[in-house]
């Protein structure tokens, strides 16, 4: 349920990793389970996992990212024993703080060997348990192949003002989704066609922020009212490909040093700072005219994140607009707003 998921382990392991998101629905089962101020996402996951819709998995890896999931581990091993949980757990500062001493890299103290100690513990935990060992030559394999998938999704998001909606949004979503052989060999032949010009429209450019997107209703909404989708900083977006792994390394600790240097989501302590930078940064490098903040109801990592960070797009001068969506968005009132917010950028 998380893009902090070390992919290359599992997929080292012999697995096929699968995101697990919401797909809409009504929730009732899992209601049983949770309160309502749950976020979405954990709500209509533990949904879909009460009513059957994941007996095909072999297993549940939960990252240790922010309250919510880490408490929803302990309620699923409860209510599906069936079902082999397992935990992975981050540190909570993955990038220097002002109030701690950075370690020798730039990262905060004790957070490499940390991160280091976990990886390790993943593997043993996967070739105990389901004998499935995580050898060297195939974590290398697999770092590769991921590496691959990294770069051909930047090369699609630098090409996200010629694409529709319709176009790049299931490119994007499926990485996660369906088994990565299978996903490169997709986007290089995609990436290999002609885009459409959808550019020379000439309409309001925006960048998406928030935890998720997997629901193609707000970009596709943009679409049909004349703006266009240039870029994003998303858990299921730029924050999933946005660093690669070094393959000269070792391994383990290749991996480790991606998760330090790659952009943090809120759930992880920084600086609001270097959050409203990069948002700051991603809008200059995309021509953005304005900000869509989607905002997963009931996520308070990035409900707290969204206030410092519309504060910094207010002093550049950045037109912002914020969406919340729950387990289903509701498509009319997205619509009016963003048509409210696309008008205004026209003006």
């Amino acid at each position: 349920m998380c893009s902090y998921a070390p992919l290359e382990i599992l997929h080292a392991a012999g697995f096929t990793p699968v995101r697990l998101m919401q797909m809409g629905g009504d929730v009732t089962l899992a209601n049983a389970h949770l309160p309502s101020f749950s976020c979405a996402l954990a709500r209509a996951v533990t949904e879909r996992m009460l009513r059957g819709d994941l007996d095909f998995l072999h297993g549940v890896l939960f990252t240790h990212t922010c309250d919510t999931l880490q408490c929803l581990a302990d309620i699923w091993r409860m209510a599906a024993p069936r079902f082999r949980v397992l935990n992975y757990s981050l540190p909570t500062v993955l990038a220097v703080s002002p109030r701690r001493a950075p370690g020798p890299n730039g990262d905060a103290a004790g957070a490499r060997d940390y991160l280091l100690a976990e990886l390790h513990r993943l593997a043993e935990t996967l070739a105990l348990e389901f004998d499935a060992p995580v050898r060297g030559d195939a974590l290398r394999a697999s770092i590769a192949l991921y590496n691959e998938q990294r770069r051909l999704l930047a090369v699609l998001h630098a090409r996200l003002g010629r694409l529709t909606a319709r176009e790049w949004w299931p490119l994007t979503l499926s990485a996660t989704l369906m088994p990565v052989e299978e996903h490169v060999r997709v986007l290089r032949s995609r990436l290999d066609e002609p885009g459409t010009a959808q550019d020379v429209r000439g309409g309001p450019t925006l960048l998406l922020t928030g935890a998720l997107l997997d629901d193609p209703l707000i970009p596709q909404v943009i679409d049909e009212l004349g703006g266009r989708v240039v870029g994003d900083d998303l858990c299921t977006g730029s924050r999933y490909w946005d660093t690669l792994v070094d393959e000269e390394q070792e391994p383990f600790a290749a991996l480790a040093e991606r998760y330090l240097r790659r952009a943090p989501c809120p759930c992880k302590h920084t600086t609001t700072e270097a959050r409203g930078e990069r948002i700051l940064s991603l809008v200059r490098n995309t021509g953005a005219q304005g900000v869509v903040l989607v905002l997963l109801k009931f996520c308070d990592p990035h409900a707290f994140d969204a206030v410092p960070l519309t504060r910094v797009l207010d002093a550049a001068d950045v037109p912002h607009v914020t969406l919340e969506t729950d387990v289903s968005a509701p498509a009319g009132q997205v619509r009016t707003r963003l048509q409210a917010f696309l008008e205004m950028l026209q003006t």
